[in-house]
C-alpha cells in the first residue's frame, strides 16, 4: 500500500480525478498531518477538494495512521536537516514505519529525501500516465487532466510536461 502526501491528493480532487488513486492501489494511507492539511484546512479555507478528500477517508478507502510516539524526535530532526514539511516529513515517517517502499509526493526536495531513505516517491504525473496505461484514463482524458492541474496552480517544470505528453502518446 502506498503512503501518500497532501499535494496529489488535493490536485487530483481539484481536478476530479481522485478516484483514480483507488482505481491504482485500492488504498491509500496518510499520516495525522495529512489529513488536517487536506481535510481540516481545505474545509476551513472553503475548498471542495477538501469534502471530496474527506469522502474518500468516510468510504475507508484513504486510512490515516497515527505514527508511534517516538516518531516525533524524528520527524523534529528531519524537517530540521531537510527542510521538508511535517506532512511530508510525517508521509515518509509512516512509510518507514509500515514498511512501504512507495510513497506519493510531489516536491522534489520531499522527494529525494525519500529517495535517500530507501523509498520510491510516485508523483502526480505517474498517477496520470499509470491510469493511462490502465485504459483509466483515454490519451485526450490523461492530456485533458495534465493541462486542468496546470490551470489549479499545480507547478509542473516544462521538460516534465513535455516528457509526459509524449509518454501518454507512445501508449
Amino acid at each position: 500500500m502506498i503512503v501518500a502526501n497532501a499535494t496529489p491528493l488535493i490536485y487530483l480532487a481539484k481536478v476530479g480525478k481522485l478516484n483514480l488513486l483507488k482505481e491504482i492501489f485500492d488504498q491509500i494511507q496518510i499520516p495525522p498531518e495529512v489529513e488536517r492539511e487536506t481535510v481540516d484546512r481545505g474545509k476551513e479555507k472553503g475548498y471542495p477538494d477538501a469534502i471530496t478528500i474527506e469522502q474518500a477517508i468516510n468510504d475507508g478507502w484513504i486510512v490515516t495512521h497515527p505514527l508511534k510516539d517516538e516518531s516525533q524526535k524524528i520527524l523534529e530532526a528531519l524537517t530540521r536537516i531537510t527542510g521538508i514539511d511535517i506532512g511530508e516529513a510525517q508521509t515518509i515517517i509512516l512509510a518507514k514505519q509500515k514498511k512501504e517502499k512507495q510513497v506519493l509526493m510531489d516536491q522534489a526536495n520531499a522527494r529525494e529525501t525519500a529517495r535517500n531513505l530507501g523509498l520510491a516517491p510516485k508523483g502526480t504525473i505517474y498517477i496520470i500516465i499509470a491510469a493511462t496505461k490502465r485504459q483509466l484514463l483515454t490519451k485526450e482524458e490523461a492530456k485533458q487532466t495534465l493541462d486542468k492541474l496546470i490551470d489549479a496552480n499545480f507547478y509542473i517544470s516544462v521538460e516534465i510536461y513535455r516528457d509526459a505528453l509524449k509518454t501518454i502518446e507512445k501508449m
